[in-house]
């Protein structure tokens, strides 16, 4: 009874402090969503996955406007770039990548791993030299498996990951390069058998961010509000509602809980 009391009393702090530090901004934000990120982000109004949820309850609860706009992926990154109110979706946030974004909000943890239906691999190196691979291109990973790639193997850039899944399971490739949750997301999606495709251990980890552009007006303070009503999303319940709703309950519950 008492933790349930000072739950809510922190939760309502919190909505306090929010609601006297929501900047009194009438300028729109632009939420840029690059295609076919399902199931963290899409163009779709009525789907528009994870982050896209994220965004519009944040949005909501600062009371800003904000405007959706799809860009496909490989132009997303420098459609928000010279933008003062531009803000992108679910971006991991890399080396590379450090100096070109303000990184407002850090959302959730990602591994990259190698998908395959035939046997599991470890490394780039094993998958390469066993057969083509799929990835995503414009994305860190294509890079890796391009600079990695010897004389006579195959790197296969993708703009959209459903094709790359496809791709997997038709046998046109032999291993899929990307996100852990992506690829059983879509696997179960495309209602291909869960036990018909494995994965080996992490090529790497992230965090994935909402993160603006590199000119973003107000970014200080957008980035204090954006933290204060996330924290209150996770206290309420309403984001691990939104993390059930596109990748079930069992990984809603060990994505949300602290």
């Amino acid at each position: 009874m008492i933790i349930h009391r000072l739950r809510y009393a922190l939760v309502a702090l919190l909505l306090a402090l929010m609601a006297s530090t929501v900047a009194a901004d009438d300028e729109a934000l632009n939420i840029y969503v690059g295609q076919g990120q399902m199931p963290f982000a899409d163009d779709k109004p009525d789907n528009r996955g994870v982050y896209g949820d994220l965004m519009a309850e944040l949005c909501r609860r600062l009371q800003r406007e904000c405007h959706y706009h799809s860009v496909p992926w490989k132009r997303v990154q420098v459609a928000v770039a010279g933008d003062p109110h531009g803000i992108v979706l679910n971006l991991g946030r890399t080396a590379e990548r450090e100096q070109h974004f303000v990184w407002l909000l850090s959302v959730l943890p990602t591994s990259y791993v190698l998908a395959s239906t035939e046997q599991r691999f470890d490394n780039l190196a094993e998958a390469l030299a066993a057969g083509p691979v799929v990835v995503m291109g414009g994305t860190p990973r294509a890079q890796e498996a391009q600079a990695l790639k010897q004389d006579g193997q195959t790197v296969v850039e993708v703009t959209d990951p459903e094709q790359a899944a496809r791709m997997l399971h038709s046998g046109r490739v032999r291993s899929w390069y990307e996100i852990d949750l992506r690829v059983l997301y879509l696997w179960r999606r495309l209602g291909y058998p869960i036990d018909q495709v494995q994965a080996g251990q992490p090529i790497s980890f992230n965090t994935s961010f909402i993160a603006g552009s590199p000119v973003l007006l107000q970014a200080d303070q957008l980035r204090g509000q954006m933290e204060q009503a996330f924290a209150v999303m996770r206290m309420d319940g309403s984001w691990r509602r939104i993390l059930a709703r596109h990748l079930g309950e069992e990984v809603a519950l060990r994505l949300s809980t602290p």
